[in-house]
């Protein structure tokens, strides 16, 4: 959307910043609705966090939670009780938990380059042009000699955030002095 949306912890800007990788999804609203309603005698509300509406898929409605949590009695029924709604309906329901640890930085860092403003239109082309299928990172930041290689890296990278180029992102760092 190229906008701002609002948040009310680390854990839901989290979600947003997979939510703006996934090239599928093309709008997020928070807090969409208040769902209401008796149940047992007993009045019931509940605000989901967002709602992502995916290029040709149903609507996506999405509650995040922190896993420690998801036990409590209370939190399991209003979930259970949000999905069933939506479910429903013909909606998809997600809890969103912690992602791990590693992924989320890998996804923070590329996302320090998905500004398309900040990237030479010709500069993207050249890259998408050579053949980097089975190539290092290094080398692909290497690929255009004739170029200056921090902004070939800042477009690789680029190109990696807009899933144009895409790499193995579950490798581990490395644990030894040498790297």
């Amino acid at each position: 959307m190229s906008d701002h949306v609002i948040y009310e912890s680390r854990l839901e800007l989290t979600r947003l910043l997979y939510a703006d990788f996934d090239h599928q999804v093309r709008a997020v609203y928070a807090q969409p609705f208040l769902m209401k309603t008796e149940i047992d005698g007993r009045m019931r509300r509940h605000v989901p966090d967002f709602l992502l509406l995916r290029e040709g898929n149903v609507p996506l409605v999405v509650d995040v939670k922190p896993r420690k949590l998801l036990p409590r009695p209370k939190v399991k029924f209003s979930l259970g009780w949000a999905r069933g709604v939506m479910e429903s309906r013909g909606w998809e329901f997600e809890v969103w938990t912690e992602p791990p640890t590693d992924e989320v930085a890998i996804l923070r860092f590329l996302a320090g380059y998905r500004r398309d403003w900040l990237f030479s239109s010709s500069l993207l082309g050249e890259i998408r042009a050579v053949d980097l299928e089975g190539k290092t990172l290094g080398e692909a930041f290497r690929s255009l000699p004739g170029r200056p290689v921090e902004l070939v890296r800042a477009a690789v990278l680029h190109l990696l955030w807009r899933q144009h180029l895409v790499t193995d992102r579950s490798w581990k760092p490395s644990s030894r002095a040498d790297g």
